[in-house]
């Protein structure tokens, strides 16, 4: 009896201490702390501080996961980046509670989601005229989520939306932004962009109308700035979120490269070229001053294409065209190592890209073609103001 007093007693010194309790919780993985959220408002408050999230992840995380939408259904495979854990996905499909329609994630930056209801195309015009419904700002790993006004609104007129994306970086600042990119009301063939604050809570014009041929429906956020493609004109646009200045950088490569993949992981931005029908890879890496790009890994797929016996359908297709396979994501971690993830056929691999071997992670039905993978990064990061958790 003595004993488990003494014991008693030593637990609630620890859990007094919040210096002392701050440092155990740190050593804690990501569910035991969702759990321990609950166990005192002393707990919650010292877990869900920003604080807190800045010292449990000091640096970029890597992504443990992607989520891939299948093509029939609003649910999403989740696919787990470490063949030797299995863990429960953290959602199938998104539902939020004030809005029935179905979700789509448009973007992830740093371990949130932008999720937005259904995009509605002009066919009648061009791919790119389509109008945004509800927004949401989502993180998986705490399953609370903050809703946006609806962007692209210009006199109570929806605007053809081009793409809309997360500025977030958690080592700089709790709060997030939100970059549209829509088109403009004096010319469809001008481009305007709109900034949301979550610390302000409402859209805002930045800048004055531009022309760009870039895609804007692929972009990347890095370095405090996001990133478009425009492989007519051989160069990266970027906006520069807090300056609100746009820029561009001229791509690597020759003409005789074709598009593979843009992505930010680690905080290293990547862009992958494609050589010689496919086999031949080159990964190129953009330096923190944006001054140029560098080669980082060089990657041969011939022994990929070799070795998986349902590349002997598709040899003529290999012959004609690049796209034997595509690839989902480029994942760095912070120890230095590198994979890629690549999707054959119905079959995700999983490619190191310091000894070029590789390994299936995943399988995919027969309906899943066509569409980005978004990386899931486990974070803390809790909403201030209005979030439903």
């Amino acid at each position: 009896m003595k004993l488990h007093k003494t014991a008693s007693t030593s637990s609630e010194v620890v859990g007094s201490i919040d210096d002392l309790l701050n440092q155990i919780l740190l050593r804690l993985p990501v569910k035991s702390l969702m759990r321990f959220k609950l166990v005192s408002k002393n707990w919650q408050s010292l877990i869900t501080s920003p604080c807190f999230s800045l010292q449990y992840n000091p640096g970029r995380n890597a992504a443990v996961g992607l989520f891939y939408p299948e093509l029939k259904s609003t649910a999403f495979v989740y696919i787990h980046l470490n063949v030797q854990v299995t863990t429960k996905p953290p959602f199938t499909e998104l539902n939020f509670a004030v809005d029935p329609d179905p979700i789509w994630i448009h973007h992830s930056c740093n371990g949130l989601l932008l999720c937005c209801s259904f995009v509605i195309f002009d066919h009648y015009r061009s791919c790119e005229r389509s109008t945004i419904g509800k927004c949401f700002v989502y993180n998986p790993t705490t399953n609370c989520s903050t809703k946006l006004p609806r962007p692209g609104i210009m006199n109570g007129v929806p605007m053809s939306v081009c793409g809309i994306y997360l500025a977030f970086d958690p080592a700089n600042s709790p709060s997030h932004k939100v970059v549209c990119v829509r088109e403009s009301e004096f010319s469809t063939k001008l481009r305007q962009i709109e900034i949301y604050s979550s610390e302000s809570d409402e859209w805002r014009v930045s800048g004055e109308p531009f022309v760009s041929r870039a895609n804007f429906h692929n972009g990347v956020y890095w370095n405090g700035s996001i990133h478009w493609i425009n492989s007519i004109n051989a160069e990266v646009l970027r906006f520069n979120v807090d300056e609100e200045r746009l820029g561009k950088i001229p791509m690597p490569g020759s003409m005789w490269s074709s598009f593979g993949y843009f992505g930010e992981s680690c905080d290293h931005l990547h862009l992958i070229l494609c050589y010689d029908l496919g086999p031949n890879l080159i990964v190129y890496e953009m330096k923190r001053d944006c001054s140029e790009w560098f080669v980082k890994y060089r990657v041969d797929l011939a022994e990929v294409r070799a070795a998986l016996p349902e590349m002997a359908y598709l040899e003529y297709y290999i012959k004609e065209c690049f796209h034997w396979f595509s690839i989902f994501s480029l994942v760095r971690s912070k120890k230095g190592s590198a994979f890629l993830v690549l999707k054959v056929c119905r079959k995700v691999l999983q490619l190191s890209l310091e000894c070029n071997t590789f390994e299936e992670v995943y399988t995919l039905g027969d309906d899943a073609i066509g569409y980005p993978a978004h990386q899931y990064i486990e974070s803390l990061h809790m909403f201030r103001g209005p979030a439903s958790c």
